[in-house]
This record gives C-alpha cells, structure tokens and sequence, in this order.
C-alpha cells in the first residue's frame, strides 16, 4: 500500500499538466508585468509540495529570482529538492547544493533556492517577509479558514508582497450529467467546510472572501479571473483521484448522519463510466493576483 507521503506525490504530479492548462493567461501576465522593470525577483512560495509551483513559475520570469518554498510536509520537500535538482540540470542549469539551499546558474540568470520545512500560517517566525516581493500559493486558501487567510492577507500587506494565488477551487460538473450529480457534490463541498480544529475551511467560498479582504485595503491592484480544469475521458488516472476523493470525504458526511441513500449507486455509475472512458469532469478555480501600489 503506497504511503499517505506517496500518494500526496503521485497526486500532485499527476495533477501538473491540468494545473498548467488551467492557470488564467491575464492573471499570469499582469504578475509578469508588474515585475517587468525588477532587476531580479524574490518570492515566496507556500505550501509548496513538491515544487511545481516554481518549476512553473520560475521559467516565466526572465530576470535572477531568489525563493523561499514553505512546505509543512518534510517528505514532500525532499521530493522538491529531488525534482528541482532534476527540472535544473534538464534545463541546462549549473547545480550547487549549500545545506538547505540550492543554487541555480545558467548564462547571466542565478536562482536562488531556500527549502524551509514549517507553517506558513507562522511565516514570520519562518523568514523576513519585506526581503521578498511576492508570495505566491497554488491551491491552498480554499483549505484555510477566514480568520487563518484573514490573517496572511494582514501579514502579506503589512510587508507590502504581492500575491499570486492560483487554482482556488470554485465547483465542479460531470459530463454526461447524472441526476444526482448535484446533491453528492454539495454534499462534498460542504463536507470541504465542515468543522475541523482550526474551524470551517472556506471551500469555494475563497476567492470571495479574498477579493473582498483586498477591497478593503487602499493600496491595492487587483485581478481575478476564471481558471478550469478539463479532464477527458482518456484521463483515466486523474479521474480516478477524484472519485475517490469524493468517495471519501461523502463516506465521512454518512459517518456524521448525512444520509447516503443512493451514493453507492451513484458512485458505481461513474466508475463504469470511467471504465468506458465516457466520463469527463470541469472543476471551475479562480486566480489571483493582487500587488501594492508599485514606488519603483
């Protein structure tokens, strides 16, 4: 049986190349320009896994970069090491490696990597936020409650970062669609808000309440835009994960006293059709960027 560390991996590298055909081309480019006339960019990344945001992201931005990946998951950020170490040297980069650190160089370019294993809820406590430009975070708000996202939005204003949020989750339809698709997938999304420890997750309530906490702040620049996933009926491995996401999280709504009459059926029907390859999913996310009023 693969580990919960191997499994978190094989889903976030599966998930890449949808995360990259989905990321909203306005959004990208707005950040880009906003950091036109940077000489070298410094950004942080939280929540990091196993470094796809950088591997993305990296290769956009022209000018020397120093980053920060903040990832809680100790084994998901040896993977990153692992994986940047690869993506460099396949992109013609010299590699150094400095303890935590890695060391990018290729022509007049150096990247700069620090590999930091904590919260990014404590983030100060991790590094000094106003030595960096940005922060930047691939879907991780819709897991937060209001006050933890409340709370990095002071933390990111106060140290005047801009942000570079992406894939915050909004809905999801089937193709073609079931008569049920609706009530199991409200159900799931209300079990993404469900009590927990921290409180209740925002879910598809993120972008909302990001853009609102923005509006509330004089000094910023806002754009949010539409970011989807299409998962065709040839993806076979990607659909799979969803299924059994859902199929966990609505077990776990029935253990609670929420009906399950009828979710086995459902279920099936779409493992058939997953077997078939009939089945097609759009899972609707929304970017993000928003940056201080620009001084030179």
């Amino acid at each position: 049986m693969p580990t919960d560390t191997q499994f978190a991996t094989d889903w976030l590298e599966e998930r890449y190349r949808f995360d990259v055909a989905a990321r909203n081309p306005k959004v990208e480019a707005a950040c880009l320009q906003y950091f036109a006339q940077h000489p070298s960019v410094s950004i942080i990344d939280i929540g990091a896994g196993t470094g796809a945001n950088f591997i993305y992201l990296s290769e956009k931005f022209p000018q020397s970069q120093q980053w920060a990946l903040v990832e809680l998951n100790p084994n998901l950020l040896k993977r990153a090491r692992e994986r940047l170490k690869i993506w460099a040297a396949a992109k013609g980069y010299g590699v150094q490696e400095n303890g935590q650190n890695l060391d990018f160089r290729r022509n007049d370019q150096h990247i700069q990597v620090q590999l930091l294993q904590g919260s990014f809820l404590e983030l100060p406590q991790l590094l000094q936020p106003d030595r960096y430009h940005m922060v930047t975070a691939s879907a991780v708000f819709d897991l937060l409650s209001g006050q933890m996202l409340s709370d990095l939005v002071q933390t990111f204003h106060q140290n005047r970062l801009a942000l570079l949020t992406t894939l915050n989750y909004e809905s999801m339809a089937y193709l073609p669609a079931d008569a049920e698709d609706d009530h199991w997938i409200r159900l799931y999304e209300t079990h993404m808000q469900r009590e927990q420890d921290f409180g209740k997750a925002l879910g598809p309530r993120c972008s909302d309440f990001l853009e609102k906490e923005y509006a509330q702040l004089p000094t910023a620049q806002m754009l949010r835009a539409p970011s989807r996933w299409q998962i065709e009926p040839a993806d076979t491995f990607m659909h799979g994960h969803m299924l059994q996401f859902l199929e966990q999280s609505l077990l776990e709504m029935k253990s609670m006293g929420h009906s399950g009459k009828g979710l086995d059926a459902w279920l099936q029907r779409k493992k058939v059709q997953l077997q078939s390859q009939q089945l097609r999913l759009s899972v609707a996310h929304s970017d993000f960027f928003t940056a201080p009023v620009y001084e030179g």
